[in-house]
């Protein structure tokens, strides 16, 4: 009869043939796309026992991120959104600004930062305070670094993580812009390693950094279930987001992507450059509570009339506009998307916020192939988090950073126990 410690030992054989045959299985899935060497879990390809794992998607509509503080099991992961807006500052507003404060919100409320002798205000604090207005001319991968440093510091002191700590950390990116991965993980690595979150000092050690353009973690998700099938059939991964859409077409595992500024913000451009007084963040929340169907009664609140007969002409005039903008907007979607992807793709995944707006459109635009919506990752996520079903659209918009926190978790995990 076998001892206890003998009975360990085979476990333990076990469980280390599985993650090796696990690894063997993900090198399969390896496709020019994302670029990522699994043997290269961290930079020195040690073990490494991070402080914090996180996931961030730095939208235009929102920065989305998951994380867990640990890579103990027992470590849950946890959801946190900010607000988009960025704005650099000067010392002498921050002053002013703290001057004036009784209390001190949640960090993710009260973001601000300072790096290489520079200040950003970071989210809501950035929206509400200090008046920033989304610029859809800059380039995510230059935002991107304020706002990991917002992220980092945020979490740092809502779980009560040490100033100095390991980061592991993943990141998408517009496929436009997904070439400048090299240069933004050096520029995170020496803005982590100085930086300042409301007055605090952290110094954070970039220990893992995996970059993937936008629908990543949806191709990643729908790859782990096609298996080594994924790179005998042609797939197209459609992202439509609020400032861009991309394409990203997989055949035979050798991939070709495009991306263009046609996000809905397009269309709201074209509502509020066609009514009087709107902005952008008040004719979002509008027509994402109304639904492609436009309904009038979310567009009261808009309407800046305070006679009743005028208030319900402006409503019609908003609601009219919107109408006809929705049909422009379509219009230029369906013949970007048919123009770039090929009639002979036998599956296309659809993602981002965007999609949810178009469904009927686009199951009508792809009648000639398989759709996977969000690479059905929609449950997965209301369960890990518990959100209510729909509650605003939150669990479409995490689909693709949830996915790729899954990746990284996985490969991390691999990458500890063969470093064991």
């Amino acid at each position: 009869m076998q001892s206890t410690n003998q009975r360990n030992k085979s476990a333990i054989v076990m469980i280390h043939n599985f993650y090796l045959q696990m690894l063997k299985s993900l090198r399969y899935m390896r496709f020019s796309l994302l670029g990522i060497i699994l043997d290269k879990g961290s930079k020195t390809g040690r073990k490494f026992l991070v402080d914090l794992m996180l996931s961030l998607d730095p939208g235009t509509s929102m920065t989305k991120m998951v994380y867990r503080v640990s890579l103990e099991m027992s470590s849950k992961p946890e959801l946190l959104c900010m607000e988009p807006e960025l704005v650099k500052i000067s010392r002498d507003s921050l002053s002013l600004y703290e001057s004036g404060q009784i209390n001190r919100p949640n960090p993710e409320n009260e973001a601000w930062i300072e790096y290489n002798g520079e200040y950003y205000a970071v989210g809501f604090l950035a929206q509400k305070y200090f008046e920033a207005r989304i610029n859809f001319l800059e380039l995510k991968y230059e935002n991107a670094i304020p706002k990991t440093l917002a992220a980092v510091g945020a979490i740092a002191i809502r779980e009560g993580l040490k100033s100095n700590l390991d980061l592991s950390l993943g990141l998408l990116l517009p496929y436009g812009e997904w070439e400048d991965r090299e240069r933004l993980e050096m520029g995170l690595t020496k803005a982590l390693s100085s930086f300042s979150f409301r007055g605090q000092q952290f110094c954070v050690n970039l220990i893992s950094f995996q970059c993937l353009p936008e629908g990543g973690g949806l191709v990643l998700t729908r790859s782990k279930k096609l298996g080594t099938d994924f790179n005998k059939v042609n797939i197209a991964v459609v992202m439509l987001g609020f400032r861009d859409i991309s394409a990203v077409i997989f055949e035979r595992g050798i991939s070709t992507g495009k991306t263009e500024g046609l996000g809905l913000a397009w269309m709201l451009e074209r509502i509020k450059s066609r009514t009087s007084g709107q902005n952008l963040h008040d004719l979002l929340k509008a027509v994402h509570l109304s639904g492609s169907a436009l309904k009038p009664r979310y567009f009261n609140t808009l309407a800046r009339s305070k006679n009743a007969e005028f208030k319900a002409e402006e409503v019609a005039q908003i609601v009219e506009v919107a109408e006809l903008s929705r049909k422009e907007y379509w219009n230029k979607v369906s013949i970007w998307l048919s123009m770039n992807i090929p009639v002979d793709i036998q599956q296309v995944i659809i993602g981002g916020g965007t999609s949810e707006y178009l469904v009927a459109e686009l199951k009508n635009l792809f009648t000639y192939t398989e759709i996977s919506w969000a690479a059905e990752l929609e449950e997965d996520v209301r369960l890990a988090f518990n959100l209510p079903i729909k509650k605003d659209a939150l669990c479409l918009r995490f689909t693709d950073v949830y996915g790729l926190f899954r990746y990284q978790n996985a490969t991390s995990a691999i990458s500890n126990h063969r470093a064991s």
